[in-house]
């Protein structure tokens, strides 16, 4: 059993990820900065290659800032590691370009940018997507059988808070390969945990509960 198994869901989300500042400041402060100063030549290629970890470069995420972000999320979510992006929108394009490019099936309701994203972007990039109401279910099975490889929704639904049985769809979904992506911005990983129910991926918007609203 991991640590973070061990601690509670209020002691993670106090200390995961929290970093022993050199100057001890009880909380991780915020590096403001875009690059870091290493001791050498040789320092710097083993972060850049692989060989050991550290900062490097904000705009690569490679920043202790944003390096305890994504380590709380992650233990959060019971997730193996989480990426920070910028925005909601700039995690959801990197996942449907990524893994989205055979066929994405969006069920119920979503935040418009996302409407926006699926219903318009991507098929101008040769991506398939489809829409599906939540009472329209029975329709996944022949989207999934005719090569659809992801299925994403929201669960509470923005706006309309519509709720799925996470567990019940990434069944189906797994049955043919294909994985589910659970937006979780609504419910926060303090009321859902998609990623315990079956779902391969989890987005957020952290403007909204994840930061406190």
């Amino acid at each position: 059993m991991s640590q973070s198994d061990e601690q509670g869901l209020s002691t993670r989300c106090v200390h995961t990820g929290e970093l022993s500042d050199a100057h001890g400041s009880p909380h991780t402060p915020i590096y403001n900065t875009t690059t870091f100063a290493f001791p050498s030549t040789a320092a710097i290629l083993d972060v850049v290659e692989g060989r050991s970890a550290g900062s490097l470069y904000t705009r690569y995420g490679l920043n202790p800032t944003i390096q305890a972000l994504e380590q709380k999320l992650a233990s959060l979510e019971g997730a193996q590691s989480a990426l920070a992006f910028a925005s909601g929108m700039a995690a959801e394009a990197a996942l449907f370009l990524t893994h989205g490019r055979e066929g994405i099936v969006c069920i119920g309701d979503a935040y418009g940018g996302t409407l926006e994203l699926i219903g318009q972007q991507l098929p101008l990039l040769g991506i398939p997507t489809h829409f599906l109401l939540g009472d329209e279910l029975d329709r996944l099975e022949p989207l999934l059988a005719d090569g659809a490889r992801m299925v994403f929704f929201e669960t509470p639904s923005n706006p309309t808070l519509e709720v799925f049985d996470i567990a019940a769809i990434a069944s189906q979904v797994h049955a043919h390969g294909a994985l589910l992506v659970v937006d979780n911005t609504f419910a926060s990983p303090v009321n859902q945990q998609p990623l315990s129910l079956g779902a391969d991926l989890v987005v957020h918007s952290a403007t909204k509960y994840l930061g406190g609203h």
